[in-house]
């Protein structure tokens, strides 16, 4: 990609986002990591997925998307296929989440949690006041073979539910199944674990993994009553679903974020037909695209699309930003 196109193309995106975008942002959605991990990103994606992405890079890396602002997170363990079979890397990325959470005095995090964990395992790890909940994924589901078809609860244990709970602490989400959102078992599952664990809150990562904007669009409404049931926004490149969620379930349920560090690849997903395509540098080479965003600026521009279609105003598109997750995190 050209240089100097990159250069123009990123500086029109900060001029559009510079009047929308709050000084003071909470990012939702971070992960952060050290080259002990062996990932499924680091061997299918890109080459530095083995580096340190540690708090200082990450804000160092944000700057170049959001220049001046202050930034806190969620610092969320990184998922890890591994993990399933070597408690040690698990115990690694709990170590490292912990250790990110002292640099900065408002950031949390979420540990992992594998399928097979129990109350007394969860509670174990709890260690740190600023933990404040659990991630799950579908790598670590209680099966051989390809696991993007998955029941939720073959990767998310109730155990981890009941703790919640019992806690009011959060779990964050990444569903899969082709619909997403729209698959029935999907929509089965968050309904009758919600209204179970009403003091656990379930954040629905990507804006219900909206990568194809219809599974999110047509489904929300069944779900937008339930209280505990919040959508963070990270990596979707596309408004609509960003729209029918704060149409339908409100702004005030809705978190900005990143999914840091893949925010900084410049690429875009796109939905295709009934599914979604991520294209990063490589496939936009082979089409002849002039140069592509960061990530994190297509979700920005996305969400700047999404909240003037719903008539944020500028004290909502606050909440959004910021306040929600410290009102979640922090109870303020």
């Amino acid at each position: 990609m050209n240089p100097d196109i990159l250069a123009k193309m990123d500086a029109f995106a900060l001029e559009r986002l510079a009047d929308f975008v709050p000084d003071k942002v909470f990012d939702s959605h971070v992960h952060l990591y050290d080259e002990h991990f062996t990932t499924y990103y680091a061997k299918n994606k890109t080459a530095d997925a083995l580096e340190c992405f540690d708090w200082e890079r990450y804000q160092k890396d944000m700057q170049s998307i959001l220049p001046g602002r202050t930034i806190h997170a969620n610092i969320i363990s990184y998922p890890d296929k591994h993990m399933a079979s070597d408690v040690a890397k698990r115990n690694a990325g709990d170590a490292f989440t912990i250790a990110q959470l002292e640099k900065d005095s408002l950031s949390v995090g979420e540990i992992m949690v594998l399928p097979t964990d129990t109350v007394e395992e969860l509670e174990k790890r709890l260690t740190h006041p600023r933990i404040k909940g659990f991630k799950c994924y579908h790598l670590l589901a209680k099966q051989d073979g390809p696991t993007f078809q998955c029941q939720t609860d073959e990767f998310l244990p109730e155990s981890a539910w009941e703790v919640a709970n019992a806690r009011g602490m959060v779990i964050t989400l990444h569903m899969v199944r082709d619909a997403a959102l729209s698959d029935p078992d999907n929509l089965n599952y968050i309904t009758t674990m919600a209204k179970r664990y009403p003091n656990a809150t379930l954040i629905l990562a990507h804006a219900a993994r909206s990568f194809a904007s219809w599974t999110g669009f047509e489904a929300v409404e069944q779900i937008a009553h339930l209280d505990n049931v919040w959508y963070d926004f990270s990596a979707v490149c596309e408004s609509p679903a960003m729209f029918q969620i704060l149409r339908k379930a409100g702004h005030s349920r809705c978190m900005w974020g990143t999914d840091y560090p893949i925010s900084q690849w410049r690429g875009k997903c796109l939905s295709l037909g009934s599914g979604f395509q991520w294209l990063y540098e490589k496939e936009l080479e082979a089409i002849k695209a002039p140069g592509a965003w960061h990530i994190a600026t297509e979700t920005l521009m996305a969400l700047r699309q999404a909240a003037d279609m719903a008539n944020l105003t500028p004290a909502q598109v606050e909440d959004v930003f910021y306040n929600n997750a410290t009102r979640l995190f922090h109870g303020k």
